[in-house]
């Protein structure tokens, strides 16, 4: 018996041994990969974010946090690996308590229909609802929301609607995500904290008093360019319309540059800008409403020659004392700066081929 037993030991041992070498000449065959995990704004809490993977086999996702947000998953293929690859932390944000949300007409959809009347501070609002993607903040979801001070977005939502925000008069800071297509009227009306806003290449139109009476708006940013394929400045914004008083009594605002596609300003539409001292019009405008331009000494830029003036300029199109009219206007030259890399406006749900991981 003692015998039969020493061989079965044997047995084993030898099947093991074998077992390993042709385990080890099978992994010798193959290829190895580096996988890149890109923590995307995040903080590394254990594990590496580079590593070495044999063909086939699956790298693991480092452990990573960052503040006011949870990971949703990581965007590209780290399972069976047959390349080297880069994946990046997909993050969202802990979306703030007090935020009522209903569905769209399309069910797979969610929109933000409301708010409580306490919610106060910062405000962060996901792009995701119970796994539903949100389109719009319906009209006055935060109106008269008076203790906020910041409201932190991120891309997905297409509209803010008509006062969504008006009367969130602490409110200094908003960012507005680069899918925004459409701010309703008066979406950001006497808001007279807000300090600046940079306004995406994404916008198609804003709609009448959009941001009237934000006394403290010393800037405005239109996102209006970015470099090609071959490094040359590219015009992206589809901004066609500024609505009647859009920016009126914005009475810190001291510069303007618009888009270049932009075609029409409506009537006041910066009236009541104190500090304008410059503004240049697109050659596109075809349309100026009456006292869109009301600033004594303001210096208007125009690409046309004096005697010829667009038919769609109204008379009284600017109403200031002093103002300047620079035709043949040439503008400096971009300068030449880098641009970070985004996803197109139109990618929603920042999924890839390997379907983002959910959270654990």
């Amino acid at each position: 018996m003692k015998q039969k037993t020493k061989l079965i030991i044997i047995l084993a041992v030898e099947f093991v041994a074998v077992s390993i070498v042709l385990l080890m000449i099978f992994l010798a065959g193959k290829k190895s990969y580096t996988v890149t995990f890109d923590l995307n704004g995040g903080i590394l809490l254990s594990g590496d974010t580079v590593q070495r993977i044999t063909q086939g086999q699956s790298a693991t996702p480092p452990n990573v946090a960052k503040d006011g947000h949870y990971l949703k998953g990581w965007s590209g293929n780290y399972r069976k690996v047959t390349s080297d690859s880069t994946v990046r932390a997909i993050w969202e944000y802990e979306t703030t308590p007090g935020i009522i949300y209903g569905d769209s007409e399309n069910q797979n959809f969610a929109e933000i229909v409301g708010s409580f009347k306490e919610i106060h501070g910062e405000v962060y609002i996901g792009a995701y609802h119970d796994e539903k993607i949100v389109l719009s903040i319906n009209s006055g979801a935060f109106r008269d929301r008076t203790e906020i001070t910041e409201v932190h977005l991120l891309d997905g939502i297409l509209s803010i609607e008509s006062e969504a925000f008006a009367g969130c008069t602490k409110m200094k800071k908003i960012d507005i995500p680069s899918t925004v297509v459409r701010l309703g009227a008066g979406a950001f009306e006497g808001c007279k904290s807000l300090e600046s806003v940079t306004l995406p290449a994404s916008l198609v139109e804003i709609e009448e008093g959009a941001f009237a009476g934000c006394e403290s708006l010393s800037e405005i940013i239109f996102v209006d360019r970015v470099k090609d394929k071959d490094g040359k400045m590219e015009n992206i914004s589809v901004l066609e319309k500024i609505g009647a008083g859009a920016f009126s009594g914005c009475k810190s605002v001291e510069t303007v540059v618009l888009p270049e596609n932009l075609k029409e300003i409506g009537t006041l539409a910066f009236s009541g800008c104190e500090k304008l001292a410059e503004v240049t019009v697109p050659l596109a405008v075809e349309s100026i409403g009456v006292g869109a331009f009301n600033t004594d000494n303001l210096t208007i830029n125009l690409f046309f020659s004096e005697g010829e003036i667009p038919e769609g300029f109204a008379p009284l199109w600017y109403t200031g004392d002093g103002v300047k009219l620079v035709y043949d206007y040439q503008p400096p030259e971009p300068e030449d700066t880098e641009e970070d890399e985004k996803n197109p406006w139109w990618d929603l749900g920042g999924k890839d081929e390997d379907k983002t991981d959910e959270k654990e």
